[in-house]
Order: structure tokens, then sequence, then C-alpha cells
């Protein structure tokens, strides 16, 4: 029976024991534990830091999680870069596909870009704002 609820900042323990749930249900229901640790490729620029990427393998696919390019290095082809290196990831980790979400307000035209399909896109949110989901095929290469 639960006796109470709080509301906590999210640490590195809970984290951990919400995970290791995942983990054990996911083992349970399928055999296998896709949880992954995340990889970010980092870009730098006369020594100080551009840009990056974050992403996961997550049940097979590669998640771009977070693309981030400072202000004084966008439109450098930095960005791309940074992809190309995820795609990579994602081929060496035999993944079909890579995907991505991202705000209305944010690079839906970058990702669509350099090869990403719009899926599904959720409207409804503040400010006149919607969530975009994307994906795009990661051929596979002969040589990995």
């Amino acid at each position: 029976m639960i006796t109470e609820i709080k509301q906590l900042p999210l640490s590195e323990d809970l984290k951990k024991k919400i995970y290791e749930g995942f983990a054990r249900h996911a083992i349970s229901m399928t055999g296998y534990n896709e949880i992954h640790d995340s990889v970010a490729f980092v870009a730098n620029a006369q020594g100080n830091f551009a840009g990056a990427v974050v992403v996961d393998l997550f049940w097979g696919a590669l998640h771009i999680k977070y693309v981030y390019v400072e202000d004084g290095h966008r439109g450098q082809g930095i960005g791309t870069k940074l992809m190309e290196k995820a795609f990579q990831y994602g081929k060496e980790n035999q993944c079909p596909f890579a995907f991505v979400e991202t705000m209305s307000f944010q690079a839906s035209e970058f990702y669509q870009k350099i090869g990403f399909q719009l899926e599904f896109t959720r409207s409804g949110y503040k400010y006149n704002t919607a969530f975009h989901y994307l994906r795009k095929n990661l051929p596979k290469e002969e040589n990995l």
C-alpha cells in the first residue's frame, strides 16, 4: 500500500533505479535488455566547443537525442558532419534506421535536408508549436 508520493529531483540514483526496473521488465517480456549508454560526438573549432550530437542505440535503431551547434558556428556544416558521425555509428551497430523528435521551432528543415522523412506531427503544444517525429533509413554497409 502506498503511504505517500513526493516530488523529487531526478537524481542519478533514482534514474538508475528506474532504468534497472525497465531492464528487468524488458527481459521478462522479450528476453532482451536494449538499454544502452548514450554516446556523444563533439565538434571543436580552434580548441573550443562548437557543437555535439548525442545518440542512443534504442531497440536496434539509432536515436538522435540531442543535436546542438553553437550560434557562432551555425551554417558552417558542423551539424551535418556531426550527423554523419552519428549515422556511421548507427551503421556500425547495424541500425536499419535513425529517428529524431524535434519541436517545430527547432531544426525540422535541417533533418529533412539530410534525408529524414517526417512520419508524424503532434500539434497542440503551447505557443502554437508542434512536435515532429522523423526517420531516416540507414543503408547497410558491406564491409562492416
